[in-house]
C-alpha cells in the first residue's frame, strides 16, 4: 500500500527545545515500507540504538528481557542457553562484564544487524536531513475508533468538562475548548480535549486506547531518539510525562491554528487518524505550510487508523471543520485524532510547550 512522503525544507533548530519554522518544499507519493518489523528485530525491548549517536545500549533495568525475545534472536540465531549464562552473571558478578560479553554477541551478527540499523537510520536521514514526513497506513486496529468513542461518551456522561494542572495526583480528564477557553493556551484552538495520564490507566477501554496507541508510539519513540519505553512509568515530578490525548475537533469551526512542536523531549512528532474526510466531515482537516505561505491540507490522503510522523518544527496544523455548519458540542461529528506527547510537566519551571505562529494567543 503506498504512503505519501512530504519533502520538508529545513530550517536549524533554537535552543531551549524551541524551532524555527520549516515548510513544506515538495510532496511526493513513494511506496515506502514501515520500519515496525525491522525495529522489532533490533530492539525487543530491551536494546536499542541510539539513533543519533549511533552507539549502542542496553538497559539494565531490562536485562532480564534478554531470554524473551525470541522472535529477534532467532532473527540472528543466538544461543539461549548462552544468553541465560549471561543474564545470570549479570545478577551475580555485575552488569558491566556481561553488557561487554552481550555486546560481543551482538557483534557476531553484525551483518543482519546493520542492515536494519540501515534501514531505520536512512528513515531519519530522509526526516532530518531530506527534509520528508511520513503517513503511515494502518498504524492502529479497525477497533480503536470505536474505543475512543466510547470513552469521550463516557466522560462526557459523567465528568463536567474542567482542566487540571500536569502536577503529581493530575487525573484524566476532558476540556471543552472554545474560543474563550483557548485563549488561556499556548496555542489556539477549537476542540474538545480527552487527556489520559498512565498511571490513571484502570478500566477495561483506558486499557485498549493505551495499547492499541503505545503499539505504535514506542517505535515512534525509538525514530526520536529514546527508547522504547522511556517515560511510561514517569509522574509529574520526575519532570517529563507521557500523555494520551483524544482530540475532536467539532464540525462547525473545530480548527487548530499554525503552529510547531518543541524538540525538546521527543524530536519525532506523530498522530493516529481516526476520521476520513468526505464520511465524518466535508471541509477542513490536517494541512503544513508551504514556503509560499500556503497552506497544504493533507487529509484526502489519510485514512482512519493511518499515522502521520515528522519533524516537529515543520509549520502545521487543522483547517477549520466544515464551517458553515453548526457547532454542536454534544454529538460527535467532526474530525477524530489521538495525540501522543512527551510533556513537561508543571512541576518544571518554564515548561516548553509548542509554539503558535498566528499571533493569536498571549505569548510564553
Amino acid at each position: 500500500m503506498k504512503k505519501l512522503i512530504i519533502l520538508l525544507l529545513f530550517i536549524p533548530i533554537t535552543s531551549f527545545g524551541q524551532v524555527n519554522e520549516i515548510t513544506i518544499n515538495k510532496i511526493y507519493n513513494l511506496s515506502v515500507k514501515w520500519g515496525e518489523e525491522r525495529i522489532n528485530k533490533l530492539y525487543d525491548d530491551m536494546v536499542y540504538y541510539d539513533l543519533f549517536n549511533r552507539d549502542l545500549y542496553l538497559y539494565q533495568d531490562d536485562f532480564s528481557l534478554l531470554v524473551r525475545g525470541k522472535k529477534f534472536w532467532e532473527e540472528i540465531k543466538v544461543d539461549y542457553k548462552l544468553i541465560d549464562d549471561l543474564y545470570k552473571r549479570a545478577k551475580t558478578k555485575g552488569y558491566k562484564k556481561a553488557y561487554a560479553e552481550f555486546r560481543k554477541l551482538l557483534n557476531d551478527n553484525e551483518e543482519v544487524i546493520e542492515d536494519n540499523y540501515n534501514y531505520l537510520k536512512n528513515i531519519i536521514r530522509k526526516m532530518f536531513v531530506e527534509k520528508e514526513a511520513y503517513i503511515l497506513t494502518n498504524s492502529a486496529d479497525k477497533n480503536l475508533k470505536k474505543v475512543i468513542i466510547n470513552l469521550a461518551n463516557h466522560y462526557k456522561k459523567n465528568k463536567k468538562s474542567t482542566f487540571f494542572k500536569m502536577i503529581d495526583g493530575v487525573p484524566n480528564f476532558h476540556r471543552i475548548i472554545n474560543k474563550k477557553i483557548t485563549k488561556k493556551y499556548s496555542l489556539f484552538a477549537i476542540k474538545h480535549s480527552f487527556y489520559f495520564y498512565n498511571w490513571n490507566i484502570k478500566t477495561k477501554l483506558e486499557k485498549k486506547l493505551k495499547d492499541g496507541v503505545y503499539k505504535h508510539w514506542r517505535y515512534v519513540k525509538l525514530l526520536a531518539g529514546n527508547s522504547k519505553k522511556r517515560f511510561e512509568k514517569n509522574i509529574p515530578s520526575d519532570g517529563q510525562i507521557d500523555r494520551l490525548q483524544i482530540v475532536r475537533y467539532p464540525a462547525g469551526g473545530g480548527e487548530l491554528r499554525d503552529h510547531v512542536d518543541p524538540k525538546k523531549n521527543q524530536r519525532v512528532v506523530s498522530g493516529i487518524i481516526m476520521s476520513k474526510i468526505g464520511e465524518d466531515f466535508k471541509s477542513g482537516g490536517f494541512y503544513f505550510k508551504s514556503s509560499k505561505n500556503k497552506k497544504i491540507n493533507i487529509e484526502k490522503n489519510l485514512n482512519e487508523g493511518d499515522a502521520v510522523i515528522f519533524y516537529g518544527s515543520i509549520a502545521h496544523g487543522v483547517e477549520k471543520v466544515d464551517p458553515k455548519e453548526k457547532l454542536s458540542w454534544k454529538i460527535n461529528k467532526g474530525r477524530w485524532f489521538i495525540g501522543m506527547f512527551v510533556n513537561d510537566s508543571d512541576h518544571i519551571k518554564n515548561r516548553v510547550t509548542a509554539r503558535d505562529l498566528t499571533g493569536s494567543v498571549k505569548k510564553y
